[in-house]
C-alpha cells in the first residue's frame, strides 16, 4: 500500500489491485480506468469511471483507492 499526501497536485498511476491511502481534502478525477474509492467511517463507496470525479472535503479523511479491473490514473488536486 502507498501513502500519497493530497497537499500537492499529484497523478497516481495505480494497476489492477493496488490499494493506496490518501489522507485529506481533495479533488479525485479518473483520467483513465476504474478507481473505487472509500473513506474511512463512511458507510459509502464510489465507483468513478474514466472522466468522472469526486471531491472529499474533510481534511481529516482517511481515504483508500483502488484499481479494479485494470489499470487505472487518478489525478489528484487540493480543494482551495
Amino acid at each position: 500500500m502507498i501513502a500519497i499526501d493530497t497537499t500537492a497536485p499529484a497523478r497516481l498511476q495505480l494497476q489492477r489491485g493496488q490499494t493506496s491511502r490518501l489522507t485529506g481534502a481533495a479533488h479525485l478525477a479518473s483520467s483513465a480506468g476504474t478507481i473505487w474509492v472509500t473513506i474511512d467511517h463512511d458507510p459509502r463507496d464510489w465507483v468513478l469511471e474514466a472522466g468522472e470525479t469526486l471531491d472529499v472535503a474533510d481534511g481529516a479523511a482517511e481515504l483508500m483507492v483502488s484499481a479494479l479491473g485494470g489499470p487505472a490514473t487518478l489525478e489528484l488536486r487540493p480543494l482551495p
